[in-house]
Parts: C-alpha cells; sequence; structure tokens
C-alpha cells in the first residue's frame, strides 16, 4: 500500500509540474513555458495556464523568485478541480488532494495543520474536528479502491480493496505500535505484522504471522525492542502441527538458541541447543537428541561450547544401543535386512 501511494503521488507531482499539450501559461502577464525551468526563473506573481482551444484555467498558482509557493491548483478540461497541494519550502508539497472527473478523490495526503483551503476542505478530510474522518478513495473508473482513517492529519487506519470489494491490505496504527495485514481475494488472512514505531519514521518489528491458503498459521517470528529474534516457529500447513521452533535467550556472545523440530504427526524428530550471537552463525552446543516418528530417541550427540562433537550414541529403532561402528538402518531399511545365519 505504501509503495502504490508513493507511486501515485510521484506520478501526480510530475504530472502537475509539466504544461499539458495544448495549453498557454502566462506568469505576471507573460508568457512562459513550464518544460523550460529558465522561462519562470527568477519570475514571481500569478501563474495562470490555460487551454488553448477553450480558454479554460487548467493551472494556477503563485511564483515568488522562480519558485512555486502557497495553494497550487490543477482542474480537469471541463473546469472541475483535478488536485490541489500546497508548497512550502524546505519539503515541496505538505499538502496534496486529488479528484477524477467524475469529482470523486482518488488521492489524499495531510498536513499538520489545514492548508487546503478554499480549494479542498482538508479541514474536515484530514480529521482536524476533534472527532477521526473517514475517507474513501476511487479510481478513475468509478471503483472503490480504498479507505483511509485520519485524526489531526495523522493516518490511523487505511484499508486497500479489491476488485471484488474484498479487503486486501489493513495498516493501523495506534500510539507506538503498527499493525498490518494483508488478505486473500477471499476474505482469508495471509500475513499479520506488529511493529514498534521509533522516532524520525523509524520502526522495529516486532512479530510477524503467515498463513496458508485455508487460514492456518504456518509461520510466526518475534523479536525484541533492538530486532534481535525472539522466536521463530513454522508448522505444517496441511494439518497446522508445529514443524520447526526456536527460541532465543541470553546476550551478547551468551546468546544461545533452542531449536526443536518435529515430525508432521507431531511427534519430536530433534532438539538441541545452538551456541548463537547476533551476525555469528549458529553452533551446536551441549546435548542435541534425535527421535524417530514414534517418539523412541535413535541418537545422542554431545558437543563443547565451540561447537565440537565430544560422545555420539545411537538407538535402532527398537531401542537397542548400537555400537559405534555399526551403521544405524532406516525402519525400511531394517524391515529388510535378512535375518542373522
Amino acid at each position: 500500500m505504501k509503495q502504490l501511494a508513493a507511486g501515485v503521488l510521484m506520478a501526480s507531482m510530475c504530472a502537475a509540474a509539466a504544461a499539458q499539450p495544448g495549453q498557454v501559461c502566462e506568469l505576471g502577464g507573460r508568457t512562459v513555458q513550464l518544460t523550460d525551468p529558465a522561462s519562470t526563473a527568477g519570475k514571481s506573481g500569478l501563474l495562470r495556464c490555460k487551454d488553448a482551444a477553450t480558454g479554460r484555467v487548467l493551472r494556477e498558482s503563485t511564483y515568488d523568485g522562480g519558485q512555486e509557493f502557497g495553494l497550487v491548483r490543477a482542474f480537469h478540461p471541463d473546469g472541475k478541480l483535478r488536485r490541489a497541494a500546497y508548497r512550502a519550502e524546505p519539503g515541496g508539497e505538505r499538502a496534496v488532494v486529488e479528484f477524477s472527473a467524475r469529482g470523486q478523490l482518488t488521492f489524499l495526503r495531510c498536513a499538520d495543520k489545514p492548508l487546503l483551503a478554499p480549494a479542498a476542505d482538508d479541514r474536515q478530510l484530514c480529521g482536524f474536528q476533534k472527532t477521526p474522518s473517514t475517507v474513501e478513495l476511487f479510481d478513475d473508473n468509478g471503483v472503490l479502491r480504498s479507505r483511509l482513517v485520519y485524526l489531526n492529519g495523522r493516518r490511523q487506519r487505511a484499508e486497500s480493496l479489491y476488485d471484488n470489494g474484498k479487503v486486501a491490505s489493513v495498516e493501523e496504527t495506534s500510539g507506538k505500535q503498527r499493525i498490518e495485514r494483508q488478505f486473500s481475494s477471499a476474505g482469508v488472512k495471509r500475513s499479520e505484522s506488529v511493529s514498534l514505531l521509533l522516532d524520525r519514521g523509524r520502526s522495529v518489528r516486532q512479530r510477524t504471522l503467515e498463513y496458508s491458503e485455508r487460514g492456518w498459521l504456518v509461520r510466526e517470528q518475534r523479536w525484541d525492542a533492538n530486532g534481535d529474534p525472539l522466536r521463530d516457529d513454522t508448522y505444517y500447513t496441511q494439518n497446522g502441527q508445529p514443524k520447526y521452533k526456536q527460541a532465543f535467550s541470553g546476550s551478547g556472545p551468551e546468546r544461545v538458541v533452542d531449536i526443536i523440530e518435529y515430525f508432521e504427526n507431531g511427534q519430536r524428530s530433534a532438539e538441541g541447543r545452538f551456541s548463537a550471537p547476533v551476525h555469528a552463525p549458529l553452533l551446536p552446543v551441549g546435548m542435541h537428541r534425535r527421535f524417530n516418528d514414534r517418539g523412541t530417541l535413535v541418537a545422542e550427540m554431545n558437543y563443547d561450547g565451540k561447537g565440537r562433537l565430544l560422545e555420539e550414541r545411537r538407538w535402532d529403532d527398537a531401542g537397542q544401543l548400537l555400537r559405534p561402528d555399526e551403521p544405524a538402518l532406516a525402519p525400511s531399511e531394517a524391515a529388510g535386512k535378512p535375518a542373522a545365519q
């Protein structure tokens, strides 16, 4: 949704800056070419661009020393407002509103105070009347594409919609938390992300959830306030049973992760601890165990603090301890092994 809004904004800015074919522009009573920066350099006064054929005003703004400032308005050929923006330095455009030829709102960007009157009522649109404002945005064909909720110029909630009218994504901001959700065109939630909002527009992920097409949870990840991982759990898409669980603890060089793997029937297949300093490779430490799909222990590996194997023991599927030089056979192999003579 962010990328879509940014793309729309950039396209709108470029379209507004360039003169449309068939229009004539005057600045301070003198003809200028908006496509030629030298034409407006150093000039001040009212800019007005008109359709050469009809004489209708297509663009109107104020220049000071060659720079456009304040309220900038652009119009559709029939005279209806197409775009209104407020420009100030530094930063350029502070607030923007755009309308389709049908007169429907297609884009909105709010400032920290109302700036677009009398061209548009951003006091109401942007929620500067003490209560949240819900705004609907349409495409050029009149199809509802998103719903936005603003309060005091800050976006509190944004929904984007599929062609069938179902919600495609939702972004909500409350206090220092932002929640983003994605949905399939059938209405099934496919992902959810929670972020901690910091100063200067920065954010840190706190949790992400991923879901299958049937709505089952297939992965959950969690991070601490510094953005370091705390948990990473995955699940089988066929039945929702746990598949792989990671739990981090400790800090600095003492940071470790405990990992458990599962068979699809819910039985553990392996478990062990790894040394896991941030940005360093995982190293096995301590006792690691492996199991068959009936929960029977089939192997133990003991590692020192540097990931070196100290001792290993293995059992067959019947629980019999194997000699160090005796290979452990898979259940299918063991079933086909000839009997001892």
